[in-house]
């Protein structure tokens, strides 16, 4: 009977939250977080979007893609979490349910940290090639400076809100630079822990960002992923997609963006009337 007890409460508790999607108002300011009925900054909701006509971001619309080798990843390190992390005496269930979980996701939240801190990095270097040298990253900007100053002719912008109102998404893309080989190109940054034996990876999912991007951008451009190892500093690798490559992973997002709006029950295409031409109340 204990345990039952124990097994209900536990199965009530919700142990994963899912992430704050990112939303965009249709003039592309971002509009990450809204305010609360007490004045306070909280993430804006789906409810939210729909209220106030906001597009969802890419990677917002390409989460109705199942990600298998991730959702296994994430699962075998909450297996070994609960297998290594010490059980504290009279721990309820439900307690150390939340500590495994938050355990197992201290790998993952160390990646996304990593991949923050260097975005950040990698657009002061693409507006000033400034490196700051005291910083931990440095030799990771460093090396992205080499590539910057070998490849870039002509830096057109670095972290632009693209929108595409027509069809209902928008996002921040990277970097677009007239690139040495390339010509006009649409970089998106991505860093991983790569593997000395195997090399660096490249996901589908990171083509249909590009198309998506590239389609909101409304110009014929060269797309490609630059790889930064987060493991040790190493030279960024690029990854090209082809043209032919990149019309297959447009017909995906199209396929995810027509997804989404059935899963979320919400048409972005479509602005409520009364919120043309009003500005919102925001959160800083």
């Amino acid at each position: 009977m204990n345990i039952s007890n124990q097994t209900d409460r536990t199965s009530r508790t919700r142990l994963f939250s899912p992430d704050s999607a990112h939303w965009y108002r249709r003039d592309g300011v971002p509009l990450h977080t809204v305010r609360s009925a007490k004045g306070d900054p909280r993430a804006t909701t789906l409810r939210d979007a729909r209220k106030l006509s906001l597009l969802p971001s890419v990677t917002n619309v390409l989460g109705v893609i199942a990600k298998p080798e991730l959702t296994a990843w994430l699962q075998e390190q909450a297996v070994l979490a609960a297998l290594t992390l010490p059980r504290h005496a009279g721990e309820a269930e439900d307690v150390f349910a939340k500590r495994v979980v938050a355990d197992s996701l201290t790998t993952r939240d160390g990646a996304a940290d990593f991949g923050t801190a260097f975005h950040h990095g990698a657009e002061r270097v693409a507006r000033s090639l400034e490196v700051d040298p005291t910083e931990a990253l440095a030799p990771w900007l460093s090396l992205y400076r080499d590539w910057f100053q070998a490849n870039c002719v002509r830096l057109l912008w670095t972290e632009q809100v693209l929108v595409n109102a027509e069809l209902g998404y928008a996002g921040t893309a990277d970097l677009l630079i007239e690139h040495q080989a390339h010509g006009l190109t649409l970089v998106d940054l991505k860093t991983q822990g790569v593997k000395a034996a195997s090399g660096p990876s490249t996901y589908k999912s990171w083509g249909y960002q590009l198309a998506a991007y590239r389609r909101a951008l409304g110009q014929p451009v060269t797309c490609l992923n630059l790889i930064v190892n987060s493991r040790e500093p190493h030279p960024p690798v690029e990854a090209p997609w082809s043209e032919a490559e990149l019309e297959r992973c447009w017909v995906a997002f199209e396929a995810a963006l027509t997804l989404w709006r059935v899963e979320k029950n919400f048409d972005p295409r479509v602005q409520r009337p009364e919120v043309g031409g009003q500005r919102s109340e925001l959160a800083a």
